[in-house]
C-alpha cells in the first residue's frame, strides 16, 4: 500500500509540461535606483486576461502599488502561448543571466508556470534569453502596449 501511495506522489510531482495544459506567464521589469511608482512593473498573463501591478522599489514604502487589468486578443495570447511552448527547454535556463540591474541598467524577468511547476529567469533589461527571443520580444510588445495603470 505504501509503495502505491509513494508511486502516486512521485507521478504527480513529475507531471510533464504539455502544450494543452493551462499556462500562466509572468513578466516584468525593475530599476533599483528609480524613484516613483513605475520602478517595478509585474505582469501576469492568464489567457486573454492581463494584470499589471506597478510600484516603487522595496525601499520605497511611501509609494503604494497600483494594480489594473485589461484583456488581450485571443490571437495575441496564441502568439505568447506558442512562444512559450518549449517549457522543458525554458526550465533548463539559469535563474539569472548576466548581471541584472547592475549599474542601474534595470532587470527583466520571465516566469512560466504550468502544472504546479514554475521557473523564472531574470536578465539585464534590454537583453534576451538565448533561444527564447520570440517570447522575450512578444512580451515586450505586450508590456509596451499596457505600460501604466491609470
Amino acid at each position: 500500500m505504501s509503495a502505491l501511495l509513494f508511486g502516486q506522489c512521485s507521478s504527480v510531482a513529475e507531471q510533464p509540461l504539455t502544450d494543452t495544459a493551462p499556462i500562466t506567464i509572468r513578466t516584468g521589469t525593475s530599476f533599483g535606483m528609480c524613484v516613483g511608482n513605475s520602478c517595478r512593473k509585474d505582469y501576469v498573463f492568464n489567457g486573454t486576461s492581463v494584470t499589471l501591478t506597478q510600484g516603487g522599489t522595496r525601499t520605497q514604502t511611501q509609494t503604494p502599488d497600483k494594480t489594473c487589468e485589461r484583456t488581450i486578443s485571443a490571437a495575441d495570447w496564441t502568439t505568447l502561448r506558442a512562444a512559450a511552448a518549449d517549457l522543458d527547454a525554458f526550465r533548463k535556463q539559469p535563474n539569472v543571466i548576466g548581471c541584472p540591474d547592475c549599474a542601474d541598467g534595470g532587470a527583466e524577468y520571465i516566469e512560466l508556470e504550468q502544472n504546479d511547476s514554475r521557473h523564472r529567469v531574470t536578465f539585464p533589461f534590454g537583453k534576451t534569453i538565448p533561444g527564447f527571443e520570440p517570447l522575450v520580444n512578444a512580451l515586450r510588445q505586450q508590456r509596451e502596449a499596457f505600460s501604466d495603470c491609470p
